[in-house]
């Protein structure tokens, strides 16, 4: 575990000395958060969804971000994504909302048909709508009775081929993260039920998982690369949480705390919290 902290301050430092710059097109809820959480990382966003841009905005940068959220901005995501492909920039993928929504399934599915991606991260009922092609719940929260809880060992078996399929990685999100590539599968037990009590706290996590991906674009672990993300965001979450305990805070004094230390994050720190474990399955 000792080494996998040392690899994830090493992907977080990078970001911090390359500083690439992240094109974002994401839910309307959450655009401001997205870019002011990159930038607290050391990148730098760009928020363009426009469709007669979003190819030329997309070229210029290091990675593309697309959050299904935003579903109106879609054709900005196709004509971007089809860009980002053919220069091969990291292309990150949220399908948030795709288990309530099969327009939302139809536009994705068309949309990994063009352009493939380097990770998709939801939650639980998101992953398995997107496998399974299937209503799973209605919004954006996590369904209770997801086979993620009633047959964990058969979701991550599901999860793992069909990362091996697109060869991509798969992250599903929640109180422990699973992230795998279809061979190797690591867990994440950072974060705080905080981070589920504000809006925005995913879509923030795929936004910095652009900018992991995008300064680290040689990785020979993408596994690893998507895990470090969910670690350094969790501990950030964790920090800010005790934070707001110190003062009273609430839900909205977490918010901003949460970005805070994203900007003030260090090594020392990464060493002493990060609770990445690679599985053997």
């Amino acid at each position: 575990m000792e080494e996998i902290a040392q690899n994830i301050a090493e992907l977080y430092e990078t970001i911090r000395r390359k500083r690439p710059l992240v094109h974002c097109i994401t839910n309307m809820v959450t655009v401001n958060d997205c870019a002011n959480i990159l930038l607290a990382a050391g990148a730098s966003p760009t928020m363009a969804s426009h469709p007669f841009e979003a190819a030329e905005i997309t070229a210029g940068c290091q990675s593309l971000v697309c959050n299904f959220g935003a579903i109106k901005d879609y054709d900005a995501m196709l004509c971007a994504g089809k860009k980002a492909a053919e220069l091969k920039h990291p292309v990150i993928i949220d399908p948030v909302g795709i288990g309530g929504s099969s327009y939302r399934r139809e536009c994705l599915y068309e949309f990994l048909k063009e352009v493939p991606p380097s990770c998709i991260r939801g939650n639980a009922s998101e992953i398995q709508a997107l496998i399974c092609n299937q209503k799973t719940v209605t919004g954006v929260d996590t369904a209770r009775n997801s086979l993620f809880e009633s047959d964990r060992e058969q979701f991550i078996k599901l999860v793992m081929e069909y990362a091996a399929k697109l060869q991509t990685v798969l992250i599903v999100s929640g109180k422990m993260d699973l992230i795998t590539d279809g061979v190797d599968c690591y867990e994440v037990d950072n974060g705080h039920p905080m981070m589920t009590k504000i809006t925005g706290a995913g879509c923030m996590s795929t936004a910095l998982l652009g900018a992991f991906f995008g300064a680290n674009r040689k990785t020979e672990n993408p596994a690893l690369c998507a895990a470090a993300c969910c670690a350094v965001m969790g501990i950030c979450g964790e920090i800010a949480a005790n934070k707001c305990e110190e003062v009273f805070g609430g839900t909205m004094t977490f918010r901003m705390y949460l970005i805070d230390v994203v900007s003030l994050l260090q090594r020392d720190m990464i060493l002493e919290l990060a609770k990445v474990s690679k599985q053997h399955l």
